[in-house]
């Protein structure tokens, strides 16, 4: 979601008098909310009763809307409400995909580029401008309040790290199974990086996965965080270790070097462009799609990515020689 940023930051550059909404889906709200060139985020809550179509409110008077995921029923309503310009990915053979005005041959899944590159494209051809993604190498996302930082300094120290603490950020977890690190190299890598560099590893987790957590370090806060506490746990630590998903997006956006563990997807078009080393291993099945990712019987593309190799990455984001 991070990686739109760019482009809506130039579009409002360029046309300062848009009013542009952003919708998302309930949770991943909450980093977009107060950036200055948003007029307004809708979410969706699922679920929840008539949860998809409590945003129709903010679709009446728009004067176009762009899906860049299939949505048929949202679709739908759009038409009926008259919007003169619905664009947005087709789905081949589907009724509804004639209530679009523009079908979007631009994908950032069919793309090698970076996603805030491809994301411009995207809108410059639902919306028949030219946009320029500008400095795509900053992704923006909202600063935490001084509530969650008073929270998550607490919180830390409930693990015995104080405010000012150096630490190294292990985010092991997604939300696609076939994205996690594995369990054994994770644990091996707490171990090797605090001997190493001489910082302990917190790790970040869902309540789910909280008593794998505690086994991989002692420095846990799995369950304990939402989203904007990861933000600003991502903002205080010294490096990230973390598969490609929100908080590698996160880091990306606050100057956190990270190491970016990628599995199914590829880094050229996901991993940040600034003080980030991708780990890759190119896999001739690589990349994949993700029924493809679920029916692996081996996951070999992220499950042989081994603590060594995130040492020495790390060793090259803290500038740092093996003998150090």
């Amino acid at each position: 979601m991070l990686c739109f940023t760019p482009a809506l930051r130039e579009m409002k550059a360029q046309y300062p008098d848009a009013r542009i909404v952003f919708m998302t889906k309930y949770g991943n709200h909450e980093v977009l909310e107060g950036l200055p060139y948003l007029e307004k985020i809708i979410y969706i809550r699922r679920g929840k009763f008539l949860g998809r179509y409590r945003v129709l409110p903010d679709f009446v008077g728009t004067d176009a809307v762009v899906f860049t995921d299939w949505q048929p029923q949202l679709l739908l309503f759009s038409r009926l409400l008259g919007i003169p310009v619905r664009a947005g990915v087709g789905r081949e053979g589907h009724r509804l995909e004639r209530c679009l005005t523009r079908r979007l041959e631009t994908n950032v899944m069919k793309s090698k580029e970076y996603a805030p590159r491809t994301n411009a494209r995207l809108f410059s051809e639902a919306l028949d401008i030219c946009l320029d993604a500008g400095d795509v190498s900053r992704l923006d996302v909202a600063q935490p309040s001084l509530e969650v930082c008073a929270q998550t300094t607490t919180m830390l120290a409930e693990v015995g790290l104080r405010e000012r603490d150096p630490y190294i950020m292990l985010s092991p977890f997604t939300g696609f199974e076939q994205r996690n690190w594995s369990l054994e190299q994770a644990k091996q890598f707490v171990t090797d990086a605090a001997k190493e560099f001489g910082m302990p590893v917190l790790v970040t987790a869902p309540a789910t996965q909280r008593a794998v957590a505690r086994e991989i370090s002692g420095y846990s806060l799995a369950g304990r965080t939402g989203t904007m506490h990861l933000v600003e746990l991502v903002k205080r630590a010294t490096l990230l270790v973390s598969p490609d998903s929100g908080p590698m997006h996160v880091a990306g956006a606050v100057g956190t070097p990270c190491v970016a563990l990628f599995s199914k997807d590829l880094p050229s078009r996901w991993a940040p462009r600034r003080a980030c080393v991708p780990i890759y291993l190119e896999k001739v099945c690589s990349p994949c799609d993700d029924d493809t990712a679920r029916r692996c019987s081996h996951v070999s593309c992220m499950r042989e990515i081994s603590s060594g190799m995130v040492l020495r990455a790390c060793r090259q984001l803290l500038g740092q020689t093996a003998g150090k």
